[in-house]
């Protein structure tokens, strides 16, 4: 999916792989308030020098765009994007060793426990398997658990800036952690063709700190 600010161009994507499970809404967490979702998200400050941070709604769900002849993962994409879409509060982040989108989207049990089974039934779904004309290439990333639990997947895929322009290889990795009312969602990117795993997986664990030090000031 492209996605367009100030003249800014990111491609993102949404998808995700189970790696644990456990309640969703530990303590009875309400969910986040709108004030709270935005002050959950990475700022500039909190990432340091040589970042660029763009705040805005943003649809990080696009999966189903991508065209699999694999039926079972066809199914998840579609089941995937209709409950991580819609434009929801975000950050894009451009720095030097790559970017991508983060979001905290948030929820009550029955909300949350859909967005985890959704995430659970890509991963169990698309692992592996190849785009329509060897397009795009879903692949399994092993994660430690970052919340109430963690799921984590590699996108490469090939694109375009705009139509007849030379294509580039695109790898995006995605960790989502579902923590009590809220599911963090990063979705790291590089246009370089190679993984930016390190990166990604520290700027997920950022993510994730500031939001449990968020619900542990709630009363």
């Amino acid at each position: 999916m492209r996605m367009i600010r100030g003249g800014l161009a990111l491609v993102v994507i949404g998808v995700a792989l189970v790696a644990g499970a456990v309640p969703a809404q530990a303590a009875g967490a309400a969910p986040l308030t709108e004030a709270e979702v935005k002050k959950a998200l990475l700022t500039k400050k909190d990432l340091g020098k040589g970042w660029i941070v763009l705040e805005d709604d943003y649809n990080g769900a696009r999966l189903s765009t991508y065209r699999v002849d694999v039926a079972r993962c066809a199914d998840a994409l579609e089941a995937h994007d209709a409950v991580f879409g819609g434009a929801r509060p975000g950050v894009l982040l451009f720095g030097e060793k790559g970017g991508g989108l983060l979001q905290v989207l948030t929820g009550n049990t029955k909300e949350i426990g859909r967005l985890k089974n959704a995430a659970a039934r890509v991963g169990k779904a698309c692992d592996g398997v190849v785009g329509f004309r060897e397009g795009s290439a879903f692949k399994k990333k092993k994660v430690t658990t970052l919340g109430d639990s963690t799921y984590a997947f590699e996108v490469t895929f090939d694109h375009a800036s705009y139509p007849g322009a030379d294509t580039s290889t695109v790898v995006s990795e995605i960790v989502v952690v579902p923590y009590r009312s809220s599911v963090v969602v990063f979705q790291g990117l590089t246009g370089k063709g190679r993984s930016t795993w390190p990166n990604t997986m520290k700027i997920a664990k950022m993510a994730v700190a500031k939001v449990k030090k968020l619900y542990a000031k709630r009363k």
